[in-house]
């Protein structure tokens, strides 16, 4: 979602885990985690915006952020920078059948200027370390 180089989040698994090997990292965090490999492993991305991370754990519980919102002060970062993915990725999953309600509702958003601009943002936080 944040479009980190796969080689700098390759390196960075490779020297935090102590029984890390080429063999289990290279698709793991390449194919699996970056979705780096253009969809040669998983032809469907493993990226989920706030929705979703609410739904299936309890780590939303007491957030500031929104999970449910794109956009504005208190839109979850993970919704807004899963929407602004798909978005910067959308020539590359065309016909993806995998992945096609996702990008149809992708094309239903009203508010794609406004989350590609709090896209901006949210990196730019990230990147100063204000988020």
């Amino acid at each position: 979602l944040c479009e980190f180089d796969p080689d700098d989040v390759y390196r960075w698994f490779m020297e935090l885990f102590i029984d890390a090997y080429d063999w289990v990292m290279v698709p793991n965090v390449i194919g699996m985690g970056v979705h780096a490999d253009g969809g040669i492993m998983m032809t469907k991305p493993y990226a989920a915006g706030g929705a979703y991370i609410s739904r299936m754990s309890t780590h939303c519980k007491g957030c500031f952020f929104d999970p449910k919102k794109r956009t504005g002060d208190d839109a979850c970062p993970f919704t807004t920078l899963y929407w602004d993915f798909l978005d910067r990725h959308r020539q590359q999953f065309q016909g993806n059948h995998r992945i096609a309600q996702q990008l149809f509702g992708l094309d239903r958003l009203k508010d794609l200027d406004e989350v590609r601009s709090r896209a901006k943002d949210v990196l730019k936080k990230l990147d100063q370390g204000k988020l």
